[in-house]
């Protein structure tokens, strides 16, 4: 197998070539099932990081609407959408929010980043 990585020099992916050279080795690896902290499991991670750097790095990130990221996010914590009732000034608030009726306020944003950890960025809809 063709390895990507020179081991005495290791480099950050800088073509789809690399990228794919190294998937099929990352794949490759997976088959093998290294043991944790062995020299294929450390050579596992490090693929795995450069590539998951070269896709952030080439492919539009998937974009999200709010409602989306919010409903994902309530789903994580076990909450339901009643749980943002009171931060969202009541039940009607967080119905017109989740049909797209109603954009969120600053404060509605401020509440939501608190309570759920969503980037306010996401919560704007940038």
């Amino acid at each position: 197998m063709k390895t990507v990585l020179d081991r005495s020099r290791p480099r950050v992916l800088k073509s789809e070539a690399d990228y794919e050279a190294a998937i099929r080795e990352i794949e490759a690896l997976l088959d093998e099932d290294p043991e944790p902290e062995s020299e294929a499991h450390d050579r596992l991670e490090l693929l795995s990081l450069l590539a998951q750097a070269y896709e952030e790095e080439h492919e539009p990130p998937a974009s999200v609407t709010p409602q989306e990221a919010v409903e994902f996010m309530l789903q994580q914590k076990g909450m339901s959408r009643s749980d943002l009732n009171e931060p969202m000034g009541g039940k009607s608030r967080v119905s017109e929010f989740f049909s797209g009726r109603r954009d969120l306020s600053k404060a509605q944003v401020e509440a939501l980043h608190r309570r759920l950890g969503i980037p306010a960025e996401v919560l704007l809809g940038f």
